[in-house]
């Protein structure tokens, strides 16, 4: 069985479901093929039942209830392969789902087949299902795993808000800040984005062919068909839209799309900063046993982990604005474009996921390098120019500037050129007292109070808690 296991990854097109199929269960149980062939039928069985519930079809005896719990508690990868097994005879994967039930109802004796999918098209149920799909896809991964970056980020921040280091502006030595300030930052912009992934609520529709409800009220006119799509939704946790064509318009997944892009594009930023960081010797590595970090240089630990994330982050983006400039357009009531794209949602997640799980191995790997930091801080004496030359100016010093431009631009200098230059200065003794006190291991503002705020903002979030219809 191991064998067959490594032979199926050895010989499966996507490293998704090859290489790194082992980081994606939790993502592959909720997103595969044969998940949504369950929700489909999930949402075909409760279909049934909401129709009799509200007087639409004759009541369900107890008996019949009994039945479609079963069926529906007994949907297993068998199941899924019968419904694919229908599907290559009739050529539509959503009916082969109605007459995969018809045959589960009759094994059961139950004479409803007349009413399942009754008045509804494929996208009222892809719709549905779609939604519920992403929606458990939100709640029981990404938004874990996402806040468990937040969460890491921002204690790594709070146990390093005093580590000082040298900050770089284009490139150059800019003025000093500290490790743990510059980790808050990732960890907020993170925070800011998860607030609403969290209470992200997808759209849904039940409204017939090309969104009329033209069959739901040819059969049954006297229902109120708009107040019982909207309650059938809602009852799935998604929000109704009912100005339709055949298809849900794709705002909603847009939106959710491009959060994640956001977070996307925030973690690419970080992993390459990390990857300056290592390359500075700013941030050191642990060393794991048996690893090898180069085919020929044995001295090697290589950032693995975050270019992992690089890479990986870059083809989930590259397929979710993919989604986000192609589900929005449909021509005229409905074409299939859309459906084949939709089935690379669970492939644009995997590579979020991965990239996620590897920027979190990459974090518990490292460590501040602090004696670098401060040596590399006592080597840049110029960098308090700033401050020195913003004291003289609120003194009253209308020169300031040009005097520390003629001193410092384009040069490296040591405590000695500092304190020479500053006692040069014609300013009042508690001028120079106060300037004498600067120091690049101590010029840091409010970085370590920000981290303090942060934190503590962070601390205190709650994420998951997402909004019900």
């Amino acid at each position: 069985m191991v064998k067959q296991t490594v032979l199926f990854e050895l010989q499966a097109i996507s490293p998704l479901d090859g290489r790194y199929r082992q980081r994606l269960q939790d993502l592959a149980s909720l997103c595969s093929e044969e998940a949504l062939i369950k929700q489909r039928v999930f949402v075909e069985l409760q279909y049934l039942r909401f129709l009799s519930e509200e007087g639409v079809i004759p009541k369900l005896s107890q008996k019949e209830k009994r039945a479609l719990k079963d069926i529906q508690e007994n949907v297993s990868s068998a199941s899924a392969i019968r419904v694919k097994e229908i599907e290559e005879q009739i050529k539509h994967d959503v009916k082969a789902v109605e007459y995969f039930i018809q045959e589960e109802l009759e094994k059961r004796s139950m004479k409803r087949n007349q009413f399942i999918h009754i008045g509804l098209t494929s996208e009222d149920t892809n719709a549905i299902a779609y939604g519920i799909m992403l929606s458990e896809v939100l709640e029981q991964v990404l938004i874990p795993i996402i806040q468990k970056l937040v969460f890491t980020l921002n204690d790594m921040a709070f146990a390093n808000k005093d580590v000082v280091m040298l900050a770089r502006t284009h490139g150059q030595p800019a003025v000093p800040t500290t490790f743990g300030k510059e980790l808050m930052v990732f960890a907020m912009r993170l925070h800011e984005q998860l607030l609403p992934l969290s209470n992200f609520v997808f759209e849904a529709k039940m409204t017939g062919a090309v969104g009329n409800f033209n069959a739901h009220v040819a059969a049954f006119p006297r229902e109120d068909w708009k107040k019982l799509s909207s309650t059938f939704i809602a009852s799935f946790g998604l929000r109704p839209n009912l100005f339709t064509t055949q298809i849900l318009p794709a705002e909603s997944y847009v939106e959710f799309f491009q959060i994640l892009g956001r977070i996307n594009m925030i973690l690419l930023d970080f992993t390459q900063d990390m990857w300056r960081y290592i390359s500075d010797e700013y941030v050191l590595q642990k060393m794991e046993e048996h690893q090898v970090g180069s085919s020929t240089m044995p001295q090697k630990i290589n950032p693995i982990e975050f270019e992992n994330c690089e890479g990986n982050l870059g083809l989930a983006n590259a397929l979710l604005q993919l989604f986000a400039n192609k589900l929005p357009i449909s021509r005229l009531q409905r074409d299939l474009s859309d459906s084949t794209v939709k089935r690379n949602i669970g492939p644009a997640l995997g590579y979020c996921v991965l990239a996620y799980t590897s920027c979190l191995r990459g974090l518990n790997k490292i460590t501040p390098n602090t004696p670098k930091m401060l040596q590399d801080l006592e080597q840049h004496w110029e960098i308090i120019a700033e401050g020195v030359q913003t004291i003289l100016r609120a003194t009253g010093d209308e020169q300031a500037y040009e005097k520390l431009k003629t001193f410092s631009q384009g040069k490296k200098l040591t405590k000695e050129d500092f304190i020479t230059f500053i006692f040069s200065l014609k300013i009042h003794s508690q001028i120079k007292k106060k300037l004498l006190q600067l120091s690049p291991a101590t010029y840091v503002g409010i970085a370590s109070k920000l981290v303090t705020e942060g934190y503590k903002k962070i601390q205190g979030a709650t994420y998951g808690k997402r909004t019900k219809i």
